[in-house]
């Protein structure tokens, strides 16, 4: 039997300061992220780090939050590999570990925040009836309507109009 690209790692010992859950690439570029649940409010602008946030709707309509970040590098690679797996291939396993998890508990599974559309993996828009936030590479950000979101996103990200037009904005109660 192959071994799959990613694995879970548990670690046994962690005390409730410290990450339990770690994910291993074992194919080029190989690296172990640490998993670490976060509350929204814990959310934070770090774009100077190789990390990705998985946000995940549980079973019972929760939103969960949980923080992949490299913090082993095994092969050289740059950064912008390593998170682009991350980001992809990295997320949606740890997406089908929740899931599984939910299972084997005897519980509903969920199912990940949606990308604003495909082009652009890990971007999410959040929209309360009080904000909108957008989550993407380790920038958070707030807007007040979605015209201030539309012109950052096409002034500071260079998103096109038609790209805009395409995307999926994630809406919560």
């Amino acid at each position: 039997m192959k071994t799959p690209r990613f694995l879970i790692c548990h670690h046994p010992f962690a005390s409730e300061d410290e990450p339990a859950e770690f994910i291993l690439h074992n194919a080029q570029p190989r690296f172990l992220a640490k998993a670490e649940a976060l509350d929204f409010e814990e959310l934070e602008t770090r774009p100077d780090k190789p990390f990705g946030d998985v946000l995940y709707v549980n079973g019972e309509g929760t939103m969960e939050i949980y923080r992949l970040t490299v913090t082993e590098f095994y092969d050289r690679a740059d950064d912008d590999d390593i998170l682009q797996v991350l980001l992809q291939g990295g997320h949606d396993f740890y997406v089908s570990y929740l899931d599984q998890v939910a299972e084997d508990e005897g519980e509903k599974p969920g199912h990940p925040v949606k990308d604003f559309n495909k082009e652009l993996p890990g971007l999410k828009i959040l929209q309360a009836p009080d904000r909108i936030t957008l989550v993407y590479n380790g920038l958070v950000s707030d807007f007040n309507s979605e015209e201030e979101l539309d012109e950052f996103l096409e002034q500071d990200l260079g998103i096109t109009q038609s790209m805009l037009d395409q995307g999926i904005i994630n809406k919560f109660e």
